[in-house]
């Protein structure tokens, strides 16, 4: 049986085997060998030492298997190894650690950003000097006189917080003041400060509140990093028809000689589900195929088919054809998924 404990040394741990093993006898003090961890449960320790494997407990977990290196520190009583070169860690596994860790620090204290708003809008007896900061952010985030358009879309995703980061990196001078994290960040400094200078439950709950607003904007972002392909986002906006959920996901043809671009969303309406599939050709024209789940869903699209030509005609957009069909559209054969936004940074 082979004990692993600390050494008492920075980093160094010790490998203890009792010295009767046969494998005592093929080992010097102050010799420097190999020794593989072929499995690692809790602390339970699989080592393979001159061709034996051995079961060893440790006192602390270790976190990883393979190959390490070893100094023979003594022979007796015991056989002492102590390991002087652990093994690394992949770049895969190292992201993946640090990912879980910032899941459990961030999820247990989240909260949806529509929910936030809420809550915030609701609050009583705030400074004013937090009153029209908090007004701003609520006036550009949720409300709107107009009908959201293509342009607002764009620029409400890009504002949305999840690329606040990708946009500091990027610019000497980033253009932050619209985005959300940036703004919950800056608010949730100067409440925290006015709070320290004057104690203030509503400042304390305030705080509280807009912490778990940036926690759950970092949670969607580690989930991009992870799944580029699905875009985890809330977009808070007054409307008066109410979207449930919706996706959008794009495909790339992977033959040059046949459609270059796919774009397939769906979007859940009050009045049923509603496909559409885009299709970019060589010529860059577009052609829509539009699928309605329910009879009123359907007269409700083609009531509006001409108005929505008139809009693409006015955005110089190249129109094929734009019709209703009966079979739900579905990707084509041959395509890649390419990711909606590109985060890296």
């Amino acid at each position: 049986m082979v004990s692993i404990s600390n050494n008492n040394l920075p980093n160094l741990q010790s490998l203890f085997l009792n010295s009767a093993s046969s494998a005592s006898s093929l080992l010097k003090v102050g010799q420097v060998l190999s020794v593989n961890i072929d499995q690692v449960q809790g602390k339970q320790v699989l080592l393979n030492i001159a061709g034996q494997t051995i079961t060893a407990t440790s006192k602390e977990s270790l976190q990883n298997t393979g190959t390490v290196q070893v100094q023979v520190k003594q022979l007796q009583p015991t056989l002492e190894l102590v390991i002087i070169k652990s093994p690394k860690q992949t770049a895969s596994q190292q992201l993946q650690q640090t990912l879980q860790a910032a899941y459990r620090q961030f999820i247990p204290n989240q909260q949806a950003i529509p929910q936030v708003l809420q809550q915030i809008s609701l609050m009583q007896a705030l400074p004013p000097s937090l009153s029209g900061a908090i007004n701003q952010l609520l006036d550009q985030v949720s409300k709107s006189n107009t009908p959201l358009s293509g342009k607002e879309l764009k620029d409400k995703i890009s504002n949305s917080g999840l690329f606040l980061e990708s946009k500091l990196n990027k610019s000497d001078k980033p253009n932050v003041n619209t985005d959300l994290k940036a703004q919950l960040l800056k608010l949730n400094q100067e409440t925290q400060s006015l709070n320290s200078k004057s104690f203030s439950p509503q400042l304390a709950q305030l705080a509280g509140t807009l912490t778990q607003a940036i926690n759950r904007l970092t949670v969607q972002q580690l989930q991009l990093y992870e799944t580029p392909y699905i875009t985890a986002m809330e977009l808070p906006y007054e409307s008066n028809r109410t979207i449930n959920e919706s996706s959008i996901e794009l495909r790339k043809h992977n033959e040059k000689s046949a459609i270059s671009w796919e774009v397939l969303i769906n979007i859940a309406l009050p009045q049923g589900e509603m496909a559409t599939k885009i299709i970019l050709n060589q010529q860059d024209e577009l052609s829509y195929l539009i699928w309605c789940e329910t009879d009123a869903l359907e007269l409700l699209v083609s009531e509006n088919l001409e108005n929505l030509k008139q809009q693409l005609s006015d955005g110089e957009l190249g129109v094929r054809s734009l019709q209703i069909v009966k079979q739900k559209p579905i990707k084509t054969e041959k395509t890649t998924q390419i990711a909606l936004i590109d985060i890296h940074i």
